[in-house]
């Protein structure tokens, strides 16, 4: 099972060359790089790093900045290395030579588990558990055993409704757990296909509870209620790989939001899992979180050519579309949301598989500014203020294993 996962992820997710794309004329900041860190034997890492500071309150924490980093099958060089602000090693935490493969360590996450304030660091990995770790430190604080090897960054939510924290994971044999701090699993299901796309965890029908929402590699999208029962179950056309959600209509339910790799971008009802609406943007589609709420919502998204798509969040038509490569690509990860030029709106951060790093203006699509490496990327970018001024930097984690950290100059982030 193991082997066909793995063969389906390089039929999804194909090398690619990196011939570059042009540079927009109307860029107006620059993207300067901070540094770069970590190593891998392979070009073909593609899980996203997680950033963020721990302790004190705003400036007065510590930065974090966690990459996990796959190897060759059996050698040594898997780990998830955490770095501080400025790209120096903190610790890692090496995933063991059995164990090591291009998914040694699954997307990371910064979240407070335990409830006291603090967040732990959280992943799962090859050695089929779920480990939490304090970050500053590498401590082991908690472990639970999985069915097979995690493929998708663990959510921490309040799934029950009674104020404790739960810890909401997949494995990539397809079984979705809900599990406590104690290490009690409130529930546990089989989703009979493999997922890709982490679990999204929100208040989907608004009407009290928090849902818990998958993707599937079958092309399902099913929903369970806070009890774990199922609540709906909907089929999108092709295998879902990237998922977003947010309220993109006038509904008082929240949307989820799935690509496929046949092409497909659809919202969900996220009371009923109707499709409101579905999009065939061009094989490999990915989306990414929403800009605004309600009718006033944009989706965007992208597809294998290198096309970035802004979409009406309540009809799915095309409001603009902007060019983010003219290189040969092969896939494209989805774009991400957050305030990256310190002017208090909202910034769409695209990558492109062929090294490609842009600042894109979510009204229009214009490019304000980009960077480039030699590379392939195969993962979204991840946004965090980690410097504490008030505005989120940007880390890439390239196919090399290489993370890079990005600040925005120009406008009003100088």
């Amino acid at each position: 099972m193991r082997r066909f996962a793995f063969a389906l992820l390089v039929a999804l997710l194909a090398l690619a060359g990196c011939s570059g794309g042009p540079t927009a004329p109307s860029e107006d900041v620059e993207l300067i790089e901070r540094w770069q860190a970590g190593d891998s034997a392979i070009e073909g890492n593609h899980h996203a790093a997680a950033a963020g500071r721990v302790g004190g309150n705003g400036s007065s924490g510590e930065a974090v900045v966690a990459v996990p980093i796959g190897g060759r099958s059996g050698r040594t060089g898997c780990k998830l290395l955490v770095l501080d602000g400025d790209g120096e090693r903190r610790w890692a935490d090496d995933v063991p030579k059995r164990a090591c493969t291009i998914h040694a360590v699954a997307d990371p996450t910064l979240a407070d588990f335990t409830g006291d304030g603090r967040p732990e660091l959280l992943a799962a990995t090859t050695e089929e558990a779920v480990v939490a770790y304090d970050p500053l430190t590498g401590e082991v604080t908690f472990r639970h055993p999985l069915s097979d090897y995690g493929y998708t960054r663990p959510v921490v939510a309040d799934v029950i409704g009674d104020s404790t924290p739960e810890l909401v994971v997949t494995d990539i044999d397809g079984t979705l757990s809900v599990v406590r701090p104690d290490n009690t699993t409130v529930w546990r299901r089989p989703l009979n296909a493999f997922s890709w796309a982490s679990p999204a965890v929100e208040n989907f029908d608004a009407s009290g509870g928090k849902e818990v929402v998958v993707g599937l590699g079958n092309g399902t999208v099913v929903a369970f209620t806070p009890r774990g029962g199922v609540a709906w179950s909907t089929a999108v056309e092709g295998s879902v790989t990237w998922t977003a959600d947010g309220d993109v209509d006038d509904d008082p339910a929240r949307e989820f939001l799935a690509a496929t790799a046949s092409g497909t971008v659809a919202a969900l009802d996220g009371a009923t899992g109707e499709v409101e609406w579905s999009r065939d943007l061009g094989t490999l589609a990915a989306v990414g979180p929403p800009v605004g709420t309600g009718a006033d919502a944009t989706v965007y998204a992208t597809n294998r050519n290198g096309t970035l798509y802004a979409l009406d969040g309540t009809t799915g038509d095309t409001e603009w579309t902007t060019t983010l490569t003219t290189g040969e690509t092969q896939m494209n990860p989805p774009p991400v949301v957050g305030d990256v030029t310190g002017d208090g709106d909202p910034d769409v951060v695209a990558v492109t598989n062929d090294g490609r790093v842009l600042v894109v203006n979510p009204a229009d699509g214009t490019v304000r500014g980009s960077y480039e490496r030699d590379g392939a990327v195969f993962t979204h970018a991840t946004l965090a203020d980690t410097d504490g001024d008030g505005t989120e930097e940007i880390y890439v984690v390239y196919g090399d294993g290489t993370a890079v950290a990005l600040a925005v100059q120009g406008s009003t982030s100088s």
